[in-house]
């Protein structure tokens, strides 16, 4: 038990030698789903994807300037079969920031790719709001939910 304690004190002040310090961080899930109205790749070619609109968020969020380690993505799905254009896509991150502010400034910015994924693959498509396709929204649609 000596030892233990020993190798915690050692660890402290070589952390306060070295002029670094151990702080809470705020840490999180959040997941951003994305809906669109889908269909077979045959008969339905052409309508938006949501799995394509969620690659296109990566990409934005990876450009968005975030601090390096300020998010992981975990999870990077949708569709339901192969021969199909998706309805439906999902991306979860871990998302860790410093303090309450700057994870808000995360997730803001993780909302604000996923608006511009789902845009793009709109304009891509050239799909607008309101147009329907099959009775249902053609545009794809996002929701951001911390958990």
């Amino acid at each position: 038990m000596k030892t233990h304690f020993f190798a915690k004190t050692i660890c402290l002040a070589a952390l306060t030698l070295a002029g670094l310090s151990a702080q809470a961080q705020t840490t999180g899930t959040v997941a951003v789903e994305f809906q669109g109205p889908g269909g077979h790749s045959s008969s339905n070619y052409g309508r938006t994807s949501a799995v394509h609109a969620a690659g296109r968020a990566v990409i934005f969020l990876q450009q968005a300037g975030l601090p390096r380690g300020s998010y992981v993505i975990t999870n990077l799905t949708g569709g339901n079969s192969v021969n199909s254009i998706a309805s439906d896509g999902l991306i979860e991150l871990q998302v860790t920031a410093a303090d309450p502010t700057a994870y808000a400034d995360v997730v803001a910015k993780i909302t604000a790719a996923a608006k511009s994924g789902a845009d793009a693959e709109n304009a891509f498509r050239s799909v607008k709001a309101g147009d329907l396709t099959a009775g249902a929204p053609a545009t794809i649609r996002t929701v951001v939910t911390q958990r």
